[in-house]
This record gives C-alpha cells, sequence and structure tokens, in this order.
C-alpha cells in the first residue's frame, strides 16, 4: 500500500459532488523537468562518491533507488521549477470544488515536499521504496483508491496506461505521438496544456553562441603577424577557433547544469533554458560531454600540441566555474588568463613568432575587463545589501580594491601598447605608415574609461565582451582602430 498525506477538506456541496477527483502527475507534468533526473545530476557534479555508493541500490529496484536518491538530495524536490500554467489551472479546478491529488513516481518524500511547497493538494502519493508507482501500478492504484472514477492529468507514455484506467484526462506537455494515443482513447480531455517554446531555439541559447565571439582573439595573431591572407595559416585557425566553440559552448552547459539551483534563485538567470525547463539536463549532460570530449579528442590526434592546450583550457574553465570563481581576485586573473589561452592557441595555429608585446598587453587588458565587471557586481551589492556577492567572495566594501587594481590594470595595458608601437612596430619596418599605429592607444583608452565609468555607476549589467558586442560606441571604436591599423599597413 502507497504512503499518503492528506489535509482536511471543505465538504463537496451538490454542485460540486458531480466533479470526479483529480489525480496530477508530478515529473514533467506539474513540475518542468525530473526529480529523479536532477537528483542524480546534482549528486554527479557536486557529490560524485555519494552517487556511486548509491548505484549498488539499483538492484533491489527503481523505488528503492528513488528513495536513496531522495534521502540523498532532498533539496531537488523544492527546486524543479512549477509549470506555471498548471497551477493555474489547478488552482481552478479546486476553486471550482475539485479534490486535487498528487499521484507520482517520484518518491513519497518528494511528493511530501512538493505538497508542502504548494499547499494545494488534498493527498500526496509517491513511491514507497518498495513498489514504483508508474504505469499499470499506478492505474491500479487509482482504480482501487477511487472505485467511482477519476480525472488524471499526465504527460508522457507511462501515463497512457493510467489515462485508460481514468474516466477524464488531461494532456499536459505530451510528444505528439502521446497525445495522438491518448486522444484514441476517447475519453474526455478536461485541459491541454502545451510545452512552453523550447525547441532548437531554446538549445542554441544554453550554447550560448554569443559567447564564441571571444574565439575570435585566435585571429589577432594572424593579424599582426601579417598572415590573415595566408590560406595556410587561416585553415588551422579557423579550425581551431571552430573546436573553441563547441569545447566553450560544452563547459556553459556543464556550468549551467552545475548552478541549476542557484540559476533558478536569481531574478534572471532563472530564465535560462536549463533553469526554466525548456532544456532538459541529461540530454544537456550528453551534449555537453560531445561537444568537449569530441574537439578535444580530434585536436589530440591531429594537432597534440593544440589539442593539449585546448584540454588545457576547458581544464581551467571548469575549475574556475567549481570553485575559482569563489575566490577573490583569482578568479578575475583566472579570467585573463583564460582570453590569453586564446591568444597562445592563435599563435600556435597561425605558426608566427611568439610576442611578449602581445601577451604583456592582453594580460593585464583582459585582468581589468574581468576586474571592471566584478567591481559593477560590488558597486550594486553596496547599493543594494539584498544583492550580496557572497558567492563571489566579495564583500560590499572591496570596492576601492577592484577599483584600483582594474585601473592599474588597464593603464598598464596602455603603457604596454605604445611601448610596443614605439619599440618593436615603429622600426619593424612591417607598417607602410607607422604613425595612424599611435591613434590605437587614444582608441583603447577611450572606450577603456567609458567601460570602468559604466561599471563604476552601475550601468555595466553585461560580460564586458558581451557588452563590446551590442554597444554602438564600441562597435565605432572598433572600426577606428581598425581603420588606423589598415592605414598603417
Amino acid at each position: 500500500m502507497m504512503l499518503q498525506t492528506t489535509k482536511t477538506t471543505t465538504v463537496a456541496t451538490d454542485a460540486t459532488a458531480a466533479l470526479l477527483p483529480l489525480a496530477v502527475d508530478l515529473d514533467g507534468t506539474l513540475l518542468a523537468g525530473d526529480t529523479l533526473h536532477e537528483a542524480v545530476l546534482a549528486l554527479l557534479l557536486k557529490r560524485p562518491l555519494v552517487l556511486l555508493r548509491a548505484l549498488p541500490v539499483l538492484r533491489r529496484g527503481r523505488a528503492a533507488f528513488k528513495r536513496h536518491i531522495a534521502l540523498a538530495a532532498p533539496e531537488v524536490a523544492t527546486a524543479v521549477p512549477v509549470r506555471p500554467q498548471v497551477l493555474a489551472w489547478l488552482h481552478e479546478q479546486r476553486d471550482a470544488g475539485r479534490a486535487l491529488h498528487l499521484v507520482t513516481g517520484a518518491d513519497q518524500a518528494v511528493a511530501d515536499a512538493v505538497a508542502e511547497r504548494l499547499d494545494l493538494f488534498d493527498s500526496a502519493t509517491g513511491s514507497n521504496g518498495v513498489e514504483n508507482l508508474t504505469a499499470a501500478a499506478k492505474a491500479r492504484w487509482l482504480a482501487a483508491r477511487f472505485p467511482d472514477g477519476f480525472a488524471y492529468a499526465g504527460n508522457s507514455s507511462a501515463d497512457l496506461a493510467v489515462f485508460a484506467a481514468a474516466r477524464e484526462i488531461a494532456l499536459v506537455a505530451t510528444p505528439r505521438d502521446v497525445n495522438a494515443a491518448a486522444q484514441a482513447l476517447g475519453k474526455p480531455v478536461l485541459r491541454e496544456i502545451a510545452a512552453p517554446a523550447g525547441g532548437p531555439r531554446a538549445w542554441l541559447r544554453a550554447l550560448r553562441p554569443h559567447q564564441w565571439s571571444k574565439n575570435l582573439l585566435l585571429l589577432v595573431p594572424l593579424v599582426l603577424g601579417h598572415r590573415l591572407l595566408e590560406p595556410a595559416a587561416l585553415g588551422p585557425v579557423l579550425l581551431g577557433m571552430v573546436a573553441m566553440c563547441l569545447a566553450a559552448s560544452g563547459t556553459y552547459l556543464l556550468n549551467d547544469l552545475a548552478d541549476l539551483a542557484a540559476d533558478r534563485q536569481h531574478a534572471t538567470k532563472c530564465r535560462r533554458p536549463l533553469a526554466s525547463g525548456r532544456v532538459p539536463p541529461l540530454p544537456a549532460l550528453l551534449l555537453a560531454t560531445l561537444l568537449i570530449g569530441l574537439p578535444v579528442g580530434a585536436a589530440l590526434a591531429v594537432a597534440p600540441l593544440f589539442g593539449a592546450g585546448l584540454a588545457g583550457y576547458v581544464t581551467v574553465s571548469l575549475a574556475y566555474s567549481a570553485a575559482l570563481k569563489r575566490v577573490p581576485l583569482l578568479d578575475t586573473l583566472t579570467i585573463a588568463g583564460l582570453f590569453m589561452t586564446r591568444l597562445g592557441l592563435g599563435v600556435l595555429l597561425a605558426d608566427v613568432p611568439w610576442s611578449p608585446w602581445l601577451m604583456s598587453f592582453a594580460g593585464f587588458f583582459f585582468f581589468s575587463l574581468a576586474l571592471a565587471k566584478r567591481h559593477g557586481e560590488v558597486m550594486q551589492a553596496r547599493a543594494l545589501p539584498s544583492t550580496a556577492l557572497t558567492h563571489r567572495g566579495y564583500r560590499a566594501d572591496d570596492w576601492p580594491l577592484t577599483l584600483g587594481f582594474g585601473l592599474a590594470a588597464g593603464v598598464a595595458a596602455l603603457q604596454i601598447m605604445i611601448l610596443f608601437v614605439a619599440n618593436d612596430a615603429w622600426p619593424s619596418r612591417l607598417y607602410h605608415t607607422p604613425v595612424w599605429l599611435y591613434a590605437t592607444p587614444p582608441l583603447l583608452a577611450v572606450w577603456l574609461t567609458r567601460l570602468w565609468l559604466l561599471a563604476h555607476r552601475q550601468q555595466l549589467n553585461d560580460d564586458p565582451v558581451v557588452f563590446a558586442l551590442r554597444d554602438p560606441q564600441s562597435w565605432a571604436s572598433g572600426v577606428l582602430v581598425a581603420l588606423a591599423i589598415g592605414l598603417a599597413l
């Protein structure tokens, strides 16, 4: 016998007595996700040894495994987002006098946690650690629990057996084949609720293609080495950019998977495809593994040195997501190092001489950009204590530190650029009219000081690179810099 929790309800009037009790599925129906899948994922990414110890429990059956996982990761039950359309409809049904019962294949502990969170259901019943309350088992239990008939809201092929036993059905985010099979049963359909827009667009957004622009840095050594128009040099760099873009998207997916709980509590990140439930986590994990494994593996086989560099880039990126982003100042140094890695891999693929000028400039410049973003966040935390940066390791009174280090790094980058023009580019005779190169430091200085002004005023709401891509003034500065370099050539 399945366990269940109940609460006192009002007595039905004659007008509501004819309404059948409505049994509601949990995973994929009421919730825009699967509590078991997300609990397994949370353990895999954060407590893998706990998950490893849970695997032998599978020999005792799925219900026993669900019980073990539910007790190991109880926080997941209240983290998976509720479908707002389903919740609104259930409130309508309850207001009309219909009894609501949460009946799920998830463990009883999960069912109880969700029922307590929503305070909506007359009872909550889940798997009891022995019998898995899904498909035919759920249909039998509901038929015994409600011999006069029941309505059922479900979403998956496992619910078809329950739809067949129900007198009325509601279809929530059902795949096309499941919807057709359920409709063919000829049962009255109380409500059809489609899944929120997802599909390719949601998956593409989860890959963060706008971040691929950072990999244009691989082209910089080609430009400075005057080999941009040479196919023999350009081809390997373009292939390297593709590998970097794929691997970077894989790391972004893993980062979002690891931060699911935190993102769902965030004012804006809760709308991300994974956090909102429009992209399921387990397929996202598989895709992330492929996006990282395939380019790294191919690079190691074809160009071992580049492959090793790409593997190092991925490792540091994942370490940043897992821990380094919570260490003040080391987080921004790590970001600068990742940008320098892109440039270093570009030098390797373009087969141009290593430039200490370029790497020194890049280190200070990108350290300044990373600190600008962090400074803006610290200033926001200073103005609004509710936006405290405890998860980043910073405090609101750290703003003089981020301001000082960031501006100093920016000035150092500008000094290195001026020295490069005077001591390397001008005497190299690689430029026909090198005097035009002197236009690049002041142009960059105007852009960088404006960026810092916006950060200090709490108006820099994006990653600086993303900000530059969206900002017309940044585009104008970039065009002028490119024009100056072109005139110098």
